[in-house]
């Protein structure tokens, strides 16, 4: 076994471990655990797409490490070659933590069509297989979008996914790799729109992935997707052990803005998540492990700023 498959099996060990009852509630010992680490509470990363700097695959890893990121996010199964990849990983010591499922907005587990369902299976299973393949833990899943009252609504969409993904987990097992199911603006787990409230509790969100009631499948939560509807910090509480990785950026929200600014995502720090309050809830819950940016990517510098902001807003150094 290689130093790569035994990082990831430990993970899965682990990644088990996390959703055992007994242990979520017995998880003071975990801040010393990690304090005789070393490690920081959180690893930053950033998705690849933002990586603006024309550069091989070698180098982009290269330009993380020299920035100080911890890791990487893959956008897709289909961008890079697992091999040339993994030649990355192992010569700079970056890993790259997760992978985003290709095509799940389009090629959707929750289409009307049996055909498309399928084929929306068959790259959730290409996307586990290369998760394994590249030594990542997690596969980040939009499992579907309500898009028609009458035949993709929102009791199709949860059904129709769940169905899907319980035929992916066999190979999630096999291959230890987590999914992880974002809250993102697809209409679906939420109220949307101008006239939706402000304070949506994520009640249905946690319904859906307790349904599927599997330790390979968790909540892959945005800190700032929901802050129009929601207060961040209260759904963290809520979740719990089930959040298995973040993604962030920040949201302005229209009473917030100044200065000709309109109501919309923006750069971390720039917005109206209570990012102190968001800190001490990870902390409550005992969250150690992955934070992935989500903004428009750059050069060397956009990244620089990037990786700062996360640091000063999130980890509150």
């Amino acid at each position: 076994m290689n130093r790569r498959h035994f990082l990831q099996q430990t993970t899965a060990a682990v990644a088990t471990a996390a959703l055992s009852p007994s242990l979520s509630t017995t998880a003071k010992a975990a801040p010393e655990v990690f304090a005789a680490t070393g490690k920081p509470r959180f690893q930053f990363s950033v998705k690849w797409g933002m990586i603006g700097e024309p550069l091989s695959v070698m180098d982009k890893f290269k330009l993380l490490k020299d920035l100080g990121y911890d890791g990487v996010e893959m956008d897709s199964q289909y961008a890079v070659p697992a091999k040339e990849l993994t030649a990355a990983i192992e010569a700079t010591g970056i890993p790259a933590q997760g992978v985003v499922n290709a095509n799940h907005w389009s090629t959707r587990l929750s289409d009307p069509s049996a055909d498309i369902r399928a084929k929306a299976l068959q790259e959730l299973l290409d996307g586990i297989r290369y998760t394994h393949d590249i030594g990542a833990s997690s596969l980040l899943l939009v499992p579907g979008a309500v898009r028609d009252p009458q035949n993709e609504n929102s009791q199709q969409v949860w059904e129709r996914s769940i169905a899907g993904i319980r035929q992916a987990l066999p190979l999630a097992a096999e291959k230890g790799v987590r999914i992880g199911i974002e809250n993102v603006w697809n209409q679906f787990l939420y109220q949307h729109g101008n006239d939706a409230p402000a304070d949506q509790k994520p009640d249905q969100y946690i319904k859906y992935v307790d349904e599927i009631a599997s330790t390979w499948v968790g909540i892959y939560l945005d800190l700032s997707n929901h802050r129009k509807y929601s207060y961040c910090p209260d759904w963290i509480h809520a979740m719990g052990s089930r959040i298995i990785k973040i993604d962030t950026k920040d949201y302005l929200l229209a009473k917030d803005a100044k200065d000709g600014r309109k109501e919309g995502f923006c750069d971390i720090g720039d917005g109206s998540v209570d990012w102190e309050a968001t800190r001490k809830a990870l902390v409550d819950i005992n969250y150690f492990g992955w934070i992935s940016s989500e903004v428009a990517g750059g050069n060397r510098a956009r990244l620089a700023d990037n990786l700062e902001r996360m640091k000063k807003y999130i980890q509150g150094a």
